[in-house]
């Protein structure tokens, strides 16, 4: 089985059991980059996006997203390949100004939706094929776009920006 799909059964895995605890994460005060409270920056990262088109690769449960929309009025749109984790989004974020929610491949979404502002991945992007990924989200973000990612490595997390010019 390709990585991708025993990736994908695992988040559609804890989504279930998410769901099944009725566990939504709180929409925290500053966006994180790690699992730890107060390290890294927060939102400054990805620049001024008030207004902006924001994308959310491997958006989970929306909380992220959400904080973007309502605290810096960004317009961001989380996509998630999981459909248990699109799940918990939608069943509690569906109605916020500013955040919506797509479930399926961020291959795919970008290929069918206008170029975004800035993008970033919270430990998720990892789990994707970056020889399909990175060409995607270089045509799909516009010139100068940051993108932002988060990425496990043992034992710490790190930030990295590419942004296209």
């Amino acid at each position: 089985m390709p990585a991708e799909d025993t990736n994908s059964r695992a988040w559609q895995i804890y989504g279930q059991r998410q769901l099944a605890r009725a566990y939504n994460p709180p929409i925290p005060s500053q966006l994180a980059w790690t699992p730890w409270d107060g390290i890294g920056p927060g939102a400054e990262f990805l620049g001024d996006i008030t207004g902006r088109r924001v994308l959310d690769i491997g958006s989970g449960a929306g909380h992220h997203a959400v904080h973007l929309a309502q605290a810096l009025g960004a317009r961001v749109t989380g996509i998630e390949l999981s459909p248990t984790q699109h799940e918990r989004a939608i069943s509690t974020h569906a109605d916020i100004e500013g955040a919506e929610f797509l479930q399926g491949d961020v291959v795919s979404c970008l290929t069918h939706t206008e170029s975004f502002d800035a993008a970033y991945a919270i430990g998720t992007l990892a789990f994707i094929d970056p020889h399909r990924s990175l060409p995607a989200l270089r045509d799909g973000l516009s010139p100068g776009a940051p993108l932002i990612l988060s990425l496990s490595c043992t034992p710490t997390w790190t930030a990295a920006v590419r942004p296209r010019k």
